[in-house]
C-alpha cells in the first residue's frame, strides 16, 4: 500500500497510475463523482476486456466539454461502456480498479475526482495499493450495481443536463441547478394487459423448447449440420406454430442464406459468458455478425437473445427504433451496431426500473407493449 499525498507543489504520481492502469489493464473500472477535464493522452491496451467510465451529475459540475472528449476518445465498440450514474443522488466514489493478465489487481481510492484541480493543483490525498482477487470481484460487483442504475452518456443525454453555472462574479458562489434524471416514459396503450398476457404465454412455450434450440445450435456450431440444415430444422423449435416466435414474416427472404454456423458461435459464446461479463460479449458478437454482413443478425438473432434472456436484451424492429426516437434518447453518435443494441437495451431496462406499475414485467413483454403503441 502507497499513500499519494499530492500539494500544488508536487508532480502528480496520480497521473502516472492511471497511464499504468490503462496501459496493463485486462478489465478496467473509473468511477469519478465529477468529470470536469479527461485526459486525451491516456492509451487504452488493446487487450482490455472490460471497461467502464461512470460519472456523476450531482450539482451539475460534470462538464459537458469533458464527455464530450471522453465520447470521442472512445472506440465505436466501446462507446456504450461511458455512463452517468442518472438515478443515484448522492454519487461520489473518486476510484480506479483494475486486474492485468497476470491476475494481478490494484486499487487507487481516494480524494481525486476526474478535474484538472485534483490531479494538478488541488490537496488531495489517496491510496494506491495491491488488492485480493476476492477484493476485486467485490468491487466488480458493486460497480455492477452502480451500472444498474446509469445511462449511457450521449449527445441526447447531454442536451438534457444542466450543467452548473458560474456565479456573475468572483465574490458569489457558484449557482448550482441539479442535473435532470431522464425519465423515459413507457407507452400503456388500450389492450396492453392483453397483449402482456399473450407475450407471457409465448415465453412459457419458449421455456419448453430452450434447450431444444441450444442443442440446434450446438449441433451448427459444431459443424455436424450445415446452415441449410439448420434453416430447415429451425421451425421445430421456433416458430407460430410452436408458440414462441415473437415477430411476423419477413426475415426469411433475407436470412435464409445466412451463415448460421457463425450465427450459432455468437449465440453460443453469449449463452456461456458470465452474467457480469455478458453485455460485452453481446456487443462484440453483434459486431462480429455485422462484419460479416450476417443478413440474420437483427430481426432473428436479437429474437432469439430476447427470447433467452427476456429481461436483458430486447428485439430490434422498427417499432422499438420508433420509440427511441419519438423519446429523444438515442445511442451516442459513432457507436457500433453492438454499441447501439446495448444502449437500446440499456434504455429500456432504465424504463421498465422507472415505471414499476407498468404491465410489462420485462423487455419482451414490453415489446409487444411498444408494437401496440407504434406498430402498422
Amino acid at each position: 500500500m502507497k499513500i499519494i499525498l499530492h500539494s500544488p507543489s508536487s508532480v502528480s504520481e496520480i497521473t502516472d497510475i492511471y497511464k499504468q492502469a490503462f496501459s496493463e489493464a485486462v478489465r478496467l473500472y473509473v468511477v469519478s463523482a465529477y468529470l470536469t477535464e479527461w485526459d486525451i493522452s491516456l492509451q487504452l491496451n488493446d487487450g482490455c476486456k472490460k471497461f467502464r467510465v461512470i460519472v456523476g451529475k450531482d450539482f451539475g459540475i460534470t462538464k459537458k466539454s469533458a464527455c464530450l472528449d471522453l465520447m470521442k476518445w472512445l472506440s465505436a465498440e466501446r462507446k456504450s461502456q461511458f455512463m452517468v450514474a442518472d438515478a443515484i443522488d448522492g454519487f461520489h466514489p473518486k476510484a480506479i480498479f483494475w486486474m492485468d493478465k497476470s491476475d494481478n489487481c490494484f486499487s487507487l481510492i481516494g480524494s481525486s475526482n476526474l478535474t484538472k484541480a485534483a490531479f494538478h493543483k488541488n490537496y488531495e490525498a489517496n491510496i494506491f495499493s495491491e488488492i485480493s482477487k476476492d477484493e476485486f470481484i467485490k468491487s466488480e460487483e458493486w460497480i455492477k450495481e452502480i451500472e444498474d442504475q446509469s445511462v449511457v452518456v450521449s449527445e441526447d443525454w447531454l442536451g438534457e443536463y444542466q450543467e452548473a453555472k458560474p456565479a456573475p462574479n468572483k465574490n458569489s458562489k457558484h449557482k448550482y441547478k441539479g442535473a435532470n434524471v431522464i425519465t423515459l416514459k413507457l407507452p400503456n396503450p388500450s389492450g396492453s394487459k392483453r397483449q402482456v398476457a399473450k407475450r407471457r404465454v409465448q415465453l412459457t412455450a419458449h421455456d419448453n423448447l430452450k434447450d431444444s434450440l441450444k442443442n440446434l445450435f450446438l449441433k451448427c456450431r459444431d459443424g455436424n449440420i450445415s446452415s441449410s440444415e439448420f434453416y430447415d430444422l429451425l421451425p421445430s423449435v421456433w416458430s407460430w406454430d410452436s408458440g414462441n416466435r415473437l415477430q411476423g414474416s419477413g426475415w426469411e427472404r433475407q436470412g435464409k442464406g445466412s451463415n448460421f454456423k457463425e450465427i450459432s458461435t455468437s449465440f453460443i459464446n453469449i449463452l456461456n459468458a458470465k452474467p457480469m461479463d455478458r453485455d460485452d460479449i453481446v456487443v462484440k458478437e453483434i459486431d462480429k455478425l455485422k462484419a460479416i454482413k450476417s443478413s440474420a443478425r437483427r430481426a432473428f438473432f436479437s429474437e432469439i437473445l430476447c427470447l433467452t434472456f427476456p429481461d436483458k436484451y430486447p428485439v430490434l424492429n422498427k417499432p422499438v427504433k420508433d420509440y427511441i426516437k419519438d423519446i429523444g434518447f438515442r445511442a451516442p453518435k459513432g457507436a457500433s451496431e453492438g454499441a447501439r443494441y446495448l444502449d437500446l437495451a440499456k434504455k429500456l431496462r432504465t424504463s421498465l426500473a422507472q415505471n414499476p406499475k407498468h404491465p410489462a414485467n420485462n423487455l419482451a413483454e414490453l415489446d409487444t407493449v411498444i408494437w401496440l403503441a407504434y406498430g402498422e
